[in-house]
């Protein structure tokens, strides 16, 4: 049977787990949008400090990269697509200025996933909620309410999506699958079934919430920024202070 046990929720008493969840997006979002401008040393920094947080917070990095190892496949097609040129033969070559491109790219990436998966994996969804709604009340034309229940669904719905990905690959080999030679046959079922099972867990959700008479005026989760969460803000300076570093 698959799990899912770090993209979800995992209830501890660590100092990430304490931390209000606005101070959590915010920096989320604010180290995130760094990345991008970010060079050796600032990603450095954040990687150690994501090492620390994963170590703190219980999780441990090899658990929390063995968890994200589909997207490292992916990433994987990120850096050949990136690396690799052609030349007049159309022979496929590598540079050292794209490789080194190629590996920046992908570890920006890799971190940006990392702090969401972090995000995600210690703070309940309903806190995650309550932080949205109050980071986009001050935005005009913005149902806040609706669009903080829409990332709470999809925060829900993403580690079951995997749960079941992970059933569906495991009932695939059981039925020697892997006996099949064409590796499009392989991928076509499987994506089919993911698919149809996403679908009808959706509208099962939807079924239930309106059994429920679920509405978006609901009760916020109290928040209070404390001294932890000035430390933490204070260590994310300290790591956003490297971006002037070469």
């Amino acid at each position: 049977m698959a799990a899912v046990k770090v993209v979800s929720y995992q209830p501890g008493d660590s100092a990430l787990h304490r931390l209000d969840p606005r101070t959590k997006q915010i920096m989320v979002m604010v180290l995130s949008s760094a990345c991008f401008a970010g060079g050796r040393w600032f990603l450095g920094m954040l990687t150690i400090s994501i090492a620390l947080c994963a170590i703190e917070s219980r999780i441990g990095l090899i658990r929390l990269i063995r968890e994200i190892r589909y997207f490292l496949v992916f990433l994987l097609f990120v850096f050949i697509i990136r690396a690799l040129t052609f030349n007049d033969g159309l022979l496929p070559v590598l540079v050292v200025s794209q490789v080194q491109a190629a590996l920046l790219f992908c570890w920006r990436l890799l971190l940006i996933v990392l702090m969401a998966v972090l995000l995600i994996s210690t703070t309940p969804t309903g806190a995650i909620r309550a932080a949205l709604v109050w980071m986009l009340r001050p935005l005009p034309l913005v149902n806040e309410r609706a669009a903080a229940t829409m990332v709470g669904l999809i925060v829900r719905m993403v580690p079951l999506i995997l749960f079941q990905a992970g059933e569906i690959s495991d009932a695939m080999r059981s039925r020697c699958i892997e006996a099949r030679k064409s590796p499009l046959f392989r991928m076509n079922r499987f994506t089919i079934m993911l698919f149809r099972r996403a679908i009808i867990r959706g509208d099962d959700l939807v079924d239930a919430m309106q059994a429920r008479c679920y509405n978006e005026q609901r009760t916020m989760r109290v928040m209070q920024f404390t001294k932890l969460d000035a430390v933490a803000a204070g260590i994310g300076v300290l790591v956003l202070a490297t971006l002037s570093l070469a």
